[in-house]
């Protein structure tokens, strides 16, 4: 199970040990989680989730887990985080817009374009 934070995403970071005499070791710098239950009023049930203090600061002010997913859109929030505003969305019966897929449009050149437009003309 990986120490990342359901709802801010931190996660183990690695630095370096410096002593007094500025000698470099490699070191891992843990999240501060911690394992707490969360209940979704309007899913009715618990949420058991591994979460940072920093995390629980962020729930505590948008007044807890339904309040602070249903003011998140899905792109910003976690999957764990995702899956929850799914379910609360099918339950109040909100169909979820679908995800655009960005348009892919092929760099291309000057002298190219020209060329394709002498091809249509010469074809016509």
């Amino acid at each position: 199970m990986p120490r990342v934070c359901k709802v801010t995403g931190k996660k183990t970071e690695v630095g370096m040990n410096v002593s007094h005499s500025m000698r470099h070791t490699k070191r891992t710098f843990l999240p501060n989680l911690q394992k707490l239950k969360f209940h979704s009023d309007i899913l009715g049930r618990d949420f058991a989730l591994r979460i940072s203090t920093a995390g629980l600061r962020t729930l505590t002010k948008h007044g807890g887990l339904d309040g602070y997913v249903m003011s998140k859109p899905v792109s910003r929030l976690t999957d764990e985080m995702a899956a929850i505003k799914r379910a609360i969305d099918k339950k109040q019966g909100k169909t979820a817009a679908p995800a655009k897929k960005p348009v892919h449009k092929p760099a291309r050149s000057a002298r190219l374009v020209k060329k394709v437009e002498a091809k249509k003309a010469a074809a016509k």
